[in-house]
């Protein structure tokens, strides 16, 4: 009998490791995240969180390449477009006149103060107002706008206002913003 009250002791130590073993397996499973599943749908949405990160940085991709670019393209865009003395605004604006055959009158040139005193600014440009009065028949006026927009110069027209109209000649008060370089 000593035997089986010895085995039976083994048997019940055994027994209760086992049973703590269990538990603690139990207690594993039914902790959040730990389950098969749950590892799935956690590697799923990192995998999910990583395609949407890559979209949104893919843009930046190559940034050093396309700000160099574009560094060299302002510098290329002020060298062409935009000039450095007041006459060759005012030679521009004649040859345009001339081109479209209308006649200006009244050409004043205004530097816009303000623009220098504006943090986002272009560096060493000046914005200058341009306000004057074009006239001539309807087509050629037309022309002479179309010509301001499209011209090798940065004219923005801002205000277009008739002054008056007769026999098929018509007077626009225009008001012109261009740039020029500082010195």
């Amino acid at each position: 009998m000593g035997n089986l009250a010895k085995l039976k002791q083994q048997f019940t130590l055994v027994l209760g490791v086992l049973g703590a073993v269990d538990l603690l397996l139990i207690i594993y499973l039914l902790l959040p995240g730990t389950s098969p599943a749950a590892k799935l749908a956690q590697e799923q949405s990192l995998e999910e969180q990583e395609r949407m990160l890559v979209r949104e940085v893919a843009p930046l991709e190559n940034i050093d390449k396309t700000l160099a670019q574009t560094r060299v393209d302002v510098k290329k865009f002020y060298e062409q477009k935009v000039p450095s003395e007041f006459s060759q605004i005012s030679q521009h604006l004649t040859k345009l006149q001339q081109e479209t055959g209308v006649t200006m009158q009244g050409i004043h040139y205004t530097p816009d103060r303000n623009f220098q005193n504006d943090k986002n600014n272009l560096q060493d440009i000046q914005l200058i107002n341009i306000d004057t009065t074009v006239t001539g028949e309807y087509t050629k006026v037309a022309r002479f706008i179309n010509a301001m927009e499209q011209d090798k110069l940065v004219f923005v027209i801002d205000q277009i206002s008739l002054t008056s109209q007769e026999s098929g000649i018509i007077s626009l008060q225009i008001k012109v913003q261009t740039f020029l370089k500082e010195s």
